[in-house]
């Protein structure tokens, strides 16, 4: 299966939808807002059915319908919920409807999969009957935070062409997904199958998340050195 394309290209589609002039209000963005939370819901349900699988990163992508050649949607994003609040007909609102960042395959997985991540670690200190090391519950929580933080602002970079600065964050966010990783194994619980449980589990996705930021980092410098070559 080829691999999907989760990076950021300058296509026409994505300049027609990020140059859109839209005056919702206040309401419909809050719909929208919504469809994205249904978007991450229904990518975790998908995920959790194939996680298992291999190839199973490519597997989503493709039951998300993501297209291999184009990072928008297809018309299975969740526009029938909004139809009430989105300005003239159905048909209309699918055409000129935003294409924000929320809708950015990469911002979908990795909301989703963090989302999972946040609960599961609240989970295991809620479910720890021995006091976690104030200083290690610290550390994970942040390490997390920073991964994702960089994230998003790697897929802000992307939209905005910067495809070296698109790499620098992404390598900020695989440092602190690494601490992640590393800090996973300094956890201690009375139950050693559910502390194994947790690891594993929480491994599968952080290498998922490392897999496809290193599939982005690839396309961003493949842009790098094809505007050098142009400039050449």
């Amino acid at each position: 299966m080829s691999e999907p394309n989760f990076d950021n290209p300058e296509g026409d589609d994505w300049e027609e939808f990020s140059s859109n002039e839209i005056n919702w209000s206040e309401t419909q963005w809050r719909s929208y807002l919504n469809g994205s939370d249904r978007d991450t819901a229904r990518f975790l349900s998908i995920y959790d059915s194939v996680k298992d699988e291999p190839n199973h990163l490519d597997e989503v992508a493709t039951l998300m319908g993501w297209d291999a050649e184009d990072i928008s949607m297809t018309d299975e994003f969740s526009f029938m919920e909004l139809e009430d609040d989105l300005p003239g007909d159905l048909e209309e609102a699918r055409e000129g409807a935003p294409y924000t960042l929320h809708r950015h395959p990469v911002f979908v997985v990795t909301r989703a999969l963090y989302c999972y991540l946040h609960q599961s670690w609240e989970h295991f200190m809620t479910q720890n009957p021995h006091a976690l090391p104030p200083k290690l519950c610290w550390d994970y929580a942040n390490s997390l935070h920073q991964a994702e933080m960089n994230v998003l602002l790697s897929i802000q970079a992307l939209d905005l062409g910067d495809f070296g600065l698109s790499i620098c964050h992404l390598k900020n966010s695989l440092y602190a997904l690494n601490q992640t990783l590393a800090l996973l194994n300094e956890l201690r619980h009375p139950n050693q199958a559910y502390l194994e449980n947790f690891r594993n589990e929480n491994r599968i996705r952080l290498f998922d998340l490392r897999e496809l930021w290193i599939r982005v980092m690839g396309d961003c410098r493949h842009e790098c050195q094809h505007r050098r070559d142009d400039q050449d």
